[in-house]
């Protein structure tokens, strides 16, 4: 998934929304500051910005194989408007330091699965999202597709469906344990869902979900459907099987 030259408020919703779901790439012009166990100043020129679902951040110049400022992993990233300028902030807690890019102009920024050690799935969590929209009785029988990875004001939503009843539903999938974050970032999707188009409602899919996330999913009244990810992966794996050979016996 990627957007070429977005909007500020575009970029910030792009980053909040994905920085734990994959790799982001932002290739921007842009200057800023780091400041912690030394002070360092980044003149505004064109970077390559690089943000890790674990926190890392890495701002690379044009040369050289080492970031010219970055925090680690554990850092909490955080894009957001001021002025209507896009900062993107970097704070790491012990020992305190921070980074705080100020991106004068985006000139792509994308998302990329880019594997971890912690994967489960023999497919991308695209595979499943794919995978669901061609059986949505897995989410909830009666479902009828609208959309896949729809845009809103609070980031894409992975899919969009409308039930026997004629109310939205925004399905958000994880394939791996999903955290509160995942069920605020839902909440934040059917807010806007129901501002823009009308009456609105939650489903998040994850093979499986924190205390808190569970807690928050009671108190938001969002709905959890656990799945076994490994399982319809395998469905989907001999599914492709199949119209593959159907296909050469067709020829």
């Amino acid at each position: 998934m990627r957007i070429l030259e977005p909007e500020p408020r575009e970029a910030a919703a792009f980053i909040n929304t994905n920085r734990r779901r994959g790799l982001i790439a932002i290739f921007c012009i842009c200057g800023g500051t780091y400041r912690g166990r030394a002070a360092a100043e980044l003149p505004v020129a064109p970077y390559l910005v690089v943000i890790k679902p674990d926190g890392t951040l890495l701002v690379h110049g044009s040369e050289k194989a080492t970031p010219l400022v970055w925090n680690p992993p554990g850092s909490s990233n955080m894009a957001v408007l001021e002025g209507g300028t896009l900062l993107l902030k970097s704070l790491r807690p012990r020992p305190s330091e921070s980074v705080v890019l100020k991106m004068e102009r985006v000139l792509e920024i994308a998302l990329f699965d880019a594997g971890s050690s912690s994967v489960r799935l023999r497919g991308t969590e695209r595979d499943l999202v794919d995978f669901l929209v061609k059986n949505m009785e897995v989410v909830e029988p009666g479902l009828d597709v609208v959309g896949v990875e729809v845009p809103t004001e609070a980031g894409h939503i992975d899919i969009l469906a409308v039930d026997g009843a004629g109310e939205y539903v925004v399905v958000e999938v994880k394939r791996d344990v999903a955290d509160h974050e995942a069920v605020f970032q839902l909440r934040r999707y059917v807010e806007a869902v129901a501002k823009a188009r009308g009456r609105a409602r939650g489903i998040l899919v994850a093979s499986d979900i924190t205390s808190s996330a569970f807690h928050y999913l009671r108190e938001y009244n969002l709905k959890f459907v656990k799945v076994k990810p490994g399982e319809l992966m395998e469905k989907l794996l001999n599914k492709s099987s199949c119209e593959s050979s159907s296909t050469d016996m067709r020829r």
